[in-house]
């Protein structure tokens, strides 16, 4: 899949700078009932199970995750090219 969500990255920095305060870690159900985000898509973004994702969740992931650091969308979504595609464009070159 060449979008991928780093929520998984995103909770262990919480849950770093949580740990260096003395808080307990944020599980997917406390950042469910904080964020505004149902634990169902959570998990399927935190599988990498996902196929899609709303923008209203990206905008309160985002805004949660801000509350802890300086978050942006390329710290929650990343893009790689698929090797199809890479091959594809190589093939066209080569003609």
């Amino acid at each position: 899949m060449p979008i991928s969500c780093k929520l998984r990255l995103l909770v262990a920095r919480v849950n770093l700078e949580r740990a260096q305060q003395g808080e307990s870690a944020l599980s997917l159900r406390r950042l469910a009932a904080e964020s505004g985000v149902s634990l169902s898509v959570l998990a399927a973004l935190n599988t990498g199970k996902s196929q899609r994702i709303d923008y209203t969740t990206i905008d309160h992931l985002l805004a949660y995750f801000n509350t802890y650091f300086r978050v942006t969308t390329s710290d929650l979504l990343a893009w790689e090219e698929s090797p199809e595609r890479e091959d594809h464009q190589l093939i066209e070159a080569c003609g």
